[in-house]
């Protein structure tokens, strides 16, 4: 057997322990708060110091997916472009699948009063987003660069993990979960990944452009299948995995037609160079990011429209793929940078 299909296997069953072990501490008591989840985070919430908080917080912080979608710009235009799609992508499924867990279990976070002062959070808490998101892209680079990412990979999920149960956001069971989904995720990439990637490399541009639309279509009507008026706060959570699946399809379109209009390259002779695609990419991304946000809240002030608010956003995140995918890095090449 080869060696990527061992580490999947035990990848996949590690995943299969962690879920198992989760569900059946949560499912075998009369309430959420077992005995296990509740002794955990009670211990943090009457022992924690306001330097270690703070520190939690900047370490919680590293798992917004949107901080995760700009490293991995970064990574596009300075190291490889086809790993940083490869993981930009699997990012994304894996914060799509894990919005979906969320509305299928509806289980609540710790109470409000025991989260810390820097978090506010609505959503439903099992399994951990930050947990599966940051295992699943430090998990993705440990992949791709090996020996050289294995630390880290297995230490910054930990700790983001820890963050969160230190901060009161979420049960010790949502934390063990969400590492588990993404275990599985990663081992199913492992398993597949290259044979998707080959039969997709086959087909022409138009295929992949329609196989990239059909599978966020899929995306969109489970999610909203599972999550209008199954949960609380149903709208918002619907608008934010919605704003993922745009970006998904946006960025994998606009890979597709990459290669032929723009032919991006990861070369660079100079170290200036990466100062320059840093710039470029920083300005990009705020032009539109927060740049068009603020232009589209004049437009939402002005229309009497209760929709008016969330296709204005699909719309921004949509102009997010062509922005990072195809404008940046034309600017770059032209420049010659």
């Amino acid at each position: 057997m080869k060696k990527k299909n061992i580490i999947a296997l035990t990848m996949t069953a590690i995943g299969i322990v962690l879920i198992t072990t989760a569900l059946v501490i949560v499912y075998t008591s009369y309430q959420r708060a077992n005995a296990i989840d509740a002794a955990i985070t009670d211990y943090f919430y009457n022992n924690r110091s306001d330097s270690l908080e703070l520190i939690m917080y900047i370490i919680t912080y590293l798992g917004e997916i949107l901080t995760y979608i700009g490293v991995l710009l970064l990574l596009y235009y300075l190291w490889d472009k086809k790993k940083a799609y490869r993981a930009m992508s699997l990012l994304i499924t894996s914060a799509v699948v894990n919005t979906s867990a969320k509305a299928i279990f509806n289980l609540e976070r710790p109470p409000s009063y025991k989260h810390s002062n820097y978090v506010d959070e609505l959503s439903s808490g099992l399994p951990s987003g930050h947990a599966q998101l940051s295992t699943t892209l430090w998990g993705m680079l440990g992949i791709f660069l090996k020996k050289f990412m294995i630390v880290f990979s297995i230490l910054l999920p930990l700790l983001i993990g820890f963050s969160r149960i230190y901060l009161g956001v979420h049960w010790f069971t949502d934390v063990i979960m969400g590492y588990g989904i993404a275990l599985i995720i990663l081992a199913l990439y492992i398993f597949l990944g290259e044979y998707i990637e080959n039969f997709l490399n086959e087909k022409s541009t138009i295929i992949k452009i329609l196989v990239a639309i059909a599978v966020s279509a899929i995306f969109a009507i489970l999610v909203i299948f599972l999550l209008y008026n199954r949960v609380d706060n149903d709208i918002e959570l619907i608008s934010g995995a919605l704003k993922l699946i745009v970006i998904l399809v946006a960025i994998s379109i606009s890979y597709s037609v990459e290669g032929k209009l723009i032919n991006f390259s990861n070369e660079i002779d100079k170290w200036w160079k990466y100062i320059v695609r840093i710039l470029i990419g920083a300005v990009t991304f705020g032009i539109f990011y927060f740049g068009v946000s603020k232009l589209f809240d004049l437009a939402i002030d002005a229309v009497a429209w209760v929709g008016i608010e969330l296709t204005l956003d699909l719309i921004r995140y949509a102009m997010l793929g062509p922005a990072f995918i195809l404008l940046a890095p034309w600017i770059m090449m032209k420049l010659k940078v």
